[in-house]
């Protein structure tokens, strides 16, 4: 069964084909996206997302089961992409340059490439207040993902401090949610510095 538009909505059919079910969620995504940056998390509105879509504010509800599902969402994809991009730069032993993994991370906390680094403190509390059950702010989780993504690096020091590594990245994410307390024209120098500090203190002198 083929959507049908009606005064420029889509009108929910008994069943969504999976074309049709990619197509929408995809483009709830980037409405949320798009909101974040214009209205910032806190204020995001489920309704406001799905008229940017041009479906009913139910039908949403047929692909998240609320907002902050939609958010998980949101910073899974960016994950996902960061993670497609590793498996890419990998050579033929499944390892990668602590350089090159560097840069990889660095852009990877660009604004353009980070939900979470156009977020204000305000939407910090948010996020951790309603994602707490999913675990995603947690040492454990945070020990687990920086462990993970050091395993494909070839040539770090062996007596390096998972716990610094988390700290570091920290500093770069506590630095964005008070963007508006720091120069302007500098900010993404700072950030070049905290990397260049990550990898000095990564790799072996």
């Amino acid at each position: 069964m083929h959507m049908k538009k009606w005064e420029g909505r889509y009108v929910m059919p008994a069943n969504f084909t999976e074309e049709q079910r990619q197509d929408i969620q995809e483009r709830l995504i980037s409405a949320g996206y798009e909101l974040i940056r214009e209205t910032g998390l806190k204020k995001m509105k489920v309704a406001v997302i799905a008229e940017r879509v041009g479906i009913a504010t139910g039908t949403f509800y047929h692909f998240f089961d609320s907002k902050e599902a939609c958010v998980k969402a949101l910073i899974d994809a960016q994950s996902e992409k960061l993670q497609e991009q590793l498996l890419a730069a990998l050579d033929s032993a499944g390892k990668i340059a602590p350089k090159q993994m560097i840069w990889l991370l660095r852009d990877s906390f660009r604004a353009e490439n980070n939900i979470l680094m156009e977020l204000t403190l305000d939407d910090w509390v948010w996020l951790k207040s309603h994602m707490a059950e999913t675990g995603m702010f947690q040492k454990a989780h945070d020990e687990q993902e920086a462990v993970r993504y050091l395993s494909y690096v070839e040539g770090i020091r062996p007596d390096l401090d998972i716990r610094v590594m988390i700290n570091f990245f920290k500093t770069i994410y506590s630095m964005a949610q008070n963007r508006d307390t720091f120069i302007k024209e500098v900010f993404e120098t700072n950030i070049d510095m905290i990397f260049d500090c990550i990898y000095s203190y990564a790799v072996p002198k």
